[in-house]
């Protein structure tokens, strides 16, 4: 058997040996990058072997410097498998830290842990995957990427954590939001740090609701609540396919609806109460210039939430949703608009809002053959 193990020469030495590991690594870190070098020396060459299982869990803690390691292994590693599996480690370490819900991560150092993510991600796809030839392009599109699985990240509005499979698709969609926040700083939290997806929604909810907060920030009421919309968008992946999730989906679109609505409330009314009488092209009419620009009084333009529909039917009309949200009221998102707005039993406005759904992918198909033909 394994020999004794040798008793210590003074009390408490085994424990003081275990926090002096984590302290050295931790003493290179806050060296710069010379300290964080002589980290990457040790893991390499294997110089410290006693602290290999401590560098380990040191690395874990420490994504920016995990990746490196992960991606160092992969070009060593004996088998396409071994690397696409070290390759994979280090896509998971980049977007664990891009996609972290805290801290005071700023915008372009997120965005530049998913791009890593992503090529490493593409990296490890492309060297464990089976060749792909002419004859498989004819016969359909290139298989993509699978989800790279185990990644903890903020899923809702609380910043509650789970441990999620992240694809490509995503971390695309997480980096129009930082690209987002990087063209308007005003959504950025406190010192330029990236805001999480509620934060965005609420400030630019905001912003759409004064149209002096839209002038100063030289943004119009429908751009503001165009992006209102990508946020819900592109954050739906965060909160999964359970029955909380969809919910959640659908109340964060609903709040963007509203916001439109509500900005062009006595319009739409008037619109309710002459319904029978008007004619298509009167609808269209008042749809297209029933409201007044926040910047020039009395000049009109689109009712705002007929914009977001017609905006919604024109990427779908397109085939450019990708994976958008449908965002129709032909479905229950209707009932949900109207119980935000406190018009449940108004039938008059429900029908005004199925026709202006019904105007809106009518227009997007029209604007379809029309292009087709050109």
């Amino acid at each position: 058997g394994a020999p004794p193990a040798a008793p210590p020469l003074y009390a408490g030495e085994y424990e003081s040996e275990a926090g002096f590991g984590a302290e050295l690594l931790q003493a290179y870190v806050e060296q710069g990058p010379n300290g964080c070098a002589a980290i990457f020396r040790a893991s390499v060459a294997d110089d410290c072997p006693a602290l290999e299982d401590e560098l380990a869990e040191f690395l874990q803690r420490h994504p920016r410097l995990s990746w490196i390691k992960h991606v160092h292994d992969a070009a060593l590693a004996p088998s396409d498998a071994s690397a696409a599996a070290s390759l994979t480690g280090a896509a998971r370490a980049l977007y664990g830290w891009g996609l972290a819900a805290g801290g005071d991560g700023g915008v372009l150092d997120r965005k530049v842990m998913l791009s890593l993510g992503k090529l490493c991600h593409h990296a490890a796809f492309l060297r464990d995957a089976p060749p792909h030839s002419d004859d498989d392009v004819a016969a359909g599109p290139a298989p993509t990427a699978p989800p790279v699985p185990g990644v903890l990240l903020a899923v809702d509005a609380s910043e509650r954590e789970e441990w999620r499979a992240v694809g490509v698709a995503a971390a695309d969609d997480e980096h129009y939001l930082l690209r987002m926040q990087e063209k308007l700083p005003w959504l950025c939290k406190a010192g330029g740090a990236a805001a999480p997806a509620e934060a965005l929604l609420e400030s630019l909810l905001a912003t759409a609701a004064s149209p002096a907060l839209c002038a100063e920030r030289h943004v119009s009421q429908e751009e503001v609540l165009k992006l209102s919309l990508d946020v819900a968008h592109k954050s739906a992946w965060r909160l999964g396919d359970s029955a909380r999730g969809r919910a959640a989906r659908s109340e964060r679109l609903v709040r963007v609806l509203a916001a439109a609505a509500n900005a062009d409330g006595q319009a739409w009314l008037h619109i309710s109460s002459r319904l029978r009488s008007i004619s298509e092209t009167g609808l269209r009419k008042a749809l297209l210039e029933g409201g007044t620009a926040e910047h020039a009084a009395g000049d009109p333009r689109p009712l705002l939430l007929w914009s977001l529909l017609a905006w919604e039917a024109d990427k779908r009309a397109g085939g450019g949703g990708g994976s958008r949200e449908v965002v129709s009221l032909h479905g229950p998102l209707l009932g949900e608009l109207l119980a935000a707005l406190g018009r449940v039993d108004d039938t008059a406005l429900r029908s005004t809002l199925q026709r202006a759904q019904t105007e809106a992918e009518a227009a997007a198909a029209q604007e379809e053959e029309e292009e087709a033909a050109a």
